[in-house]
């Protein structure tokens, strides 16, 4: 099978979503993945952040191929972006038929001339992808509330509403989405919220030696730091924990505001996703400090999945999707509580019971992984290809039941 992927990410960066597992466990079964992300506007020829850079770069050189994949970014002289005459739902409809070179037949070179799977995120040409690909079977995969990102552009809950009309599956990450993809017409929806790997993060891992420099107890968060990202609370947990360290792992977008000002708190930007195991390996706890907003309350994050599979207790805020994991983690909406949470975890893992709740974490871990995730997203596509029909209620994680039961 011929899967063209459109992720948020051109490959090889330090932030690793959900996409990247699915496309690994594609190819482990034997299929072609064509990875796109983009497409560059003209003002991105030049300069850029390293993510720009990255995907500059897979433009001019006409894609790569790396372990099966092709990786490729286009260039539009239309770029759907929230900005004047550019913001029209037309222009994100024409978008990849405006690209040098075109983009259809840049993939076609490289196998892909017929697709049979398309793979969406919301950060994809929706529209453009499903009008140059009719014949292909497609699957949108809603992982955040994208039109409440400051950058999107306005017309994008019109071309939502369209995509969840029109694809034969959407996968909704949060139950937030699943209940808006299902009161907007979507035929099929399956909740599959996000898992980790629990081997990578299992333990046995030397401590990275740069965030073990910088004392204990340390307090981690590995991912992007974004206007989700509370930063007051961070600034103000650390500042009643004088005796933690507090190491954020990630790139980082606008002002780092509070942040800057208390000496107990590391930004040490992005690192390569291997690099993980080894950050968690010298911390004591990892942490989740987001803002309580519609937006993150549609938020389901790989993190808490990757610092339970490394043992580590874990203080998050009480998001919706973190309370629905049912997860042996702590839960606190301000500092004094995410500070309590911590200084909890700091005694309980000197206590007896220390090795008991950190087996337990890694347990709970080990029943969530991408490969359960995957076989339930096959099982779907089996139903999309006329092979099964859907067995269950609705709200509920599907079971795919033989063609020719109950539908």
């Amino acid at each position: 099978m011929r899967v063209l992927m459109w992720e948020h990410f051109a490959p090889g960066g330090p932030i690793r979503v959900g996409g990247h597992h699915f496309a690994e466990r594609f190819l482990r079964r034997g299929d072609q993945v064509a990875w796109c992300a983009g497409p560059l506007a003209p003002w991105s020829l030049l300069g850029g952040n390293d993510e720009i850079r990255a995907r500059r770069r897979l433009w001019r050189r006409g894609g790569e191929r790396s372990d099966g994949t092709f990786a490729y970014v286009p260039m539009t002289w239309m770029p759907h972006r929230r900005r004047p005459l550019l913001d029209a739902a037309g222009v994100a409809r024409r978008t990849l038929r405006a690209t040098t070179p075109r983009f259809d037949r840049v993939l076609a070179r490289a196998g892909f001339e017929d697709v049979d799977l398309l793979f969406m995120e919301p950060g994809g040409p929706l529209t453009a992808l499903l009008d140059l690909y009719p014949r292909a079977r497609s699957v949108y995969r809603m992982c955040d509330d994208t039109a409440a990102f400051p950058d999107t552009p306005r017309s994008f809950p019109e071309i939502e509403q369209e995509v969840l009309e029109r694809a034969d599956l959407v996968l909704a990450t949060a139950r937030t989405l699943e209940e808006r993809a299902r009161a907007r017409g979507a035929r099929r929806v399956l909740y599959l919220p996000n898992a980790c790997e629990p081997e990578r993060f299992a333990g046995g891992t030397r401590a990275d030696a740069a965030l073990a420099a910088l004392g204990r107890p340390l307090a981690i968060y590995a991912g992007a730091i974004e206007h989700w990202f509370d930063r007051e609370l961070l600034a103000d947990t650390a500042r009643r924990l004088p005796g933690w360290r507090f190491a954020l792992v990630g790139p980082e977008r606008g002002a780092p505001g509070p942040l800057a000002d208390v000496r107990n708190i590391h930004r040490l930007g992005p690192r390569p996703y291997d690099d993980l195991p080894a950050c968690f390996a010298a911390a004591d706890a990892g942490i989740v400090p987001f803002r309580l907003t519609p937006m993150t309350h549609a938020i389901h994050p790989i993190k808490v999945y990757e610092y339970l599979a490394a043992g580590l207790p874990v203080v998050a805020t009480p998001m919706r999707e973190t309370a629905a994991m049912r997860a042996p983690i702590a839960q606190a909406a301000d500092a004094a509580g995410f500070a309590a949470a911590l200084e909890t975890a700091r005694a309980a893992a000197g206590a007896r019971e220390g090795d008991a709740a950190r087996s337990a974490r890694r347990a709970w871990a080990r029943g969530q992984t991408w490969d359960d995730r995957f076989a339930q997203l096959v099982a779907a596509l089996e139903v999309i290809a006329g092979n099964a029909r859907w067995d269950a209620a609705p709200g509920a994680v599907p079971r795919i039941a033989a063609a020719g039961g109950r539908g």
